[in-house]
């Protein structure tokens, strides 16, 4: 047995052959040990790979684990030898860490990783602090066609989406107030869209593939985009919290677009920031690199990857990056189309606008986000089908 051989991310184990009454041990292949221990997904990928993913052997030395005291692992890849010692007497069940059993997880976490460490390298691991929005746009999650509804027009967008949702829910009255719907939409799904990718950003560091960085940026009058001093910052800081003041507002009543304070405070907002700081806007730009290493780029996240801390894949091609963009837009509008179908049944909610409200009694609430979902290309999945009348 080599000295400081090890279970590629398993927990290291260094143990003694021989035991009272227990010296029984058994040698394997990695192919013996797929065949006798092995799910049928395990069994499935050795075949087609001819070698098991780092967190795929992870999961097969546990199963081991639940019948072997102890084992050893020699060699690496395809040619690993696993010796295990200590036959139970009893088999013992698997144990399960997690403590929320799943709960919790980013839907389509392992598409998202994926995308961003592919976008980074495509990039030459050579790309500038970005906005979340346009993080979303360059890794073509986000249409641009929702970017265009977020910042100019959309009044061409609300007649088109209510004639869309004409043709399927004949029972439906249209009104100038469905702007409300559709500024709720945007809001909402971007604010998700966004959240899930910081987060993504946080795994990502934590598992040590990526550095990233958090900056505030602004636009000057002259639309000339640069990093804001911490003084600057101070000072915008100060702004919004002497106008939330002044409006009796929170931060959270700005969700409230159509409130009158809010827009008030808005239009104040904007007017001193450009006579008192020279600045259109500002925003929290992201800066993200993959971490250096003597390995070079390939070579490090192969070994990360074996390791199996986290769930993500690289090299991707065209093709196969354009097809897992359409699998993580998929997820995340079914999980979004969910939420919005139980968001429809609290009619009740202080927050909303009187034409959401409306929508949400007369049950038209999630049928008209499942429109929005496919008029702004945000899947191809969902099927839109006329109501059951």
């Amino acid at each position: 047995m080599k000295k400081g051989s090890e279970l590629d991310g398993c927990k290291k184990q260094q143990i003694l052959a021989i035991r009272k009454g227990k010296t029984m041990m058994n040698t394997f292949t990695l192919v013996e040990l797929v065949k006798k221990y092995g799910s049928k997904a395990q069994k499935e990928s050795l075949k087609k790979k001819g070698n098991l993913s780092g967190k795929e052997f992870i999961l097969l030395c546990k199963t081991v684990y639940t019948e072997w005291e102890s084992f050893t692992v020699e060699g690496r890849g395809s040619k690993r030898i696993i010796t295990c010692y200590g036959k139970r007497q009893k088999k013992l069940e698997r144990v399960d860490n997690r403590s929320k059993n799943g709960q919790g997880q980013l839907v389509g976490e392992f598409e998202l990783n994926s995308l961003v460490v592919n976008y980074l390298i495509q990039k030459d691991n050579k790309v500038k602090p970005m906005s979340l929005n346009m993080w979303l746009t360059e890794l073509e999650i986000v249409d641009r066609k929702l970017i265009g509804a977020l910042y100019g027009s959309r009044i061409g967008h609300l007649e088109d989406v209510q004639k869309e949702f004409g043709k399927v829910h004949k029972e439906y009255n249209k009104a100038d107030n469905d702007i409300e719907m559709l500024d709720e939409f945007i809001q909402v799904s971007l604010k998700s869209l966004k959240s899930n990718l910081v987060s993504v950003f946080n795994k990502l560091v934590k598992a040590k593939v990526i550095i990233h960085q958090k900056e505030v940026w602004g636009c000057t009058l002259h639309n000339n985009h640069r990093e804001l001093k911490q003084k600057e910052i101070k000072e915008i800081a100060s702004l919004r919290r002497t106008l939330l003041n002044a409006y009796a507002l929170t931060g959270r009543d700005l969700f409230m677009t159509r409130m009158k304070e809010v827009k008030a405070f808005r239009d104040e907002f904007a007017k001193r920031l450009q006579q008192e700081l020279g600045l259109k806007y500002y925003y929290d730009a992201h800066f993200c690199v993959i971490q250096d290493s003597d390995l070079g780029v390939n070579e490090y996240l192969e070994r990360l990857k074996q390791n199996g801390e986290l769930d993500f894949t690289f090299g991707l091609t065209e093709a196969s990056a354009y097809s897992m963009v359409r699998v993580y837009k998929d997820k995340h509008s079914e999980r979004s189309l969910k939420l919005s179908k139980e968001r429809e049944k609290n009619t009740t909610n202080r927050s909303d606008s009187d034409r959401v409200k409306s929508l949400k009694t007369l049950k038209q609430y999630a049928p008209m986000w499942e429109v929005l979902l496919q008029y702004f290309r945000c899947t191809d999945n969902i099927k839109i089908n006329p109501p059951n009348i």
